[in-house]
């Protein structure tokens, strides 16, 4: 096998297992993307514009105010005006909101240290290696998809 076939192969490998366990399905729709804005407001631990969250997460400014608006709803995020440009609104985290994505966090910790364990010390290291080597590589040869 020559090396461009070893390599579709292995792509080819990667999109069925991706597609057969919905595994990454589901986590990205859980919350239709209120996990993702909860984790951003979380790390910035600063106020957010709702241009920059739609920015920063990749997503239409629509979906990003519905997810807000459940968002607010919920008493996880308080959404007031600016008072230095009051036509711009500040999006803040709450501690409702710290709640529910530290527990989220601490959900995928815990069934990452499942699988891992499941794996074995051997693979699991081995897993990491390559996961390291697969970033690295993917971070510096990205194009730039933004335009």
């Amino acid at each position: 096998m020559n090396k461009l076939n070893a390599i579709e192969e292995a792509v080819n490998a990667l999109d069925a297992l991706m597609a057969r366990g919905k595994f990454m399905e589901d986590f990205h729709r859980s919350g239709k993307g209120e996990l993702f804005i909860l984790k951003y407001l979380f790390e910035k631990a600063s106020p957010a514009l709702p241009s920059e969250l739609s920015e920063a997460l990749r997503s239409s400014t629509a979906r990003i105010s519905v997810a807000l608006g459940t968002l607010e709803k919920k008493g996880q995020i308080h959404r007031e005006i600016d008072t230095s440009n009051r036509r711009n609104i500040l999006v803040t985290i709450t501690d409702a909101g710290r709640e529910r994505i530290h527990t989220f966090m601490q959900q995928m910790r815990n069934h990452m240290i499942c699988v891992l364990t499941e794996m074995g010390e051997k693979d699991a290291k081995e897993f990491v290696r390559l996961m390291e080597r697969f970033f690295e590589i993917a971070q510096r040869t990205m194009p730039d998809i933004t335009e």
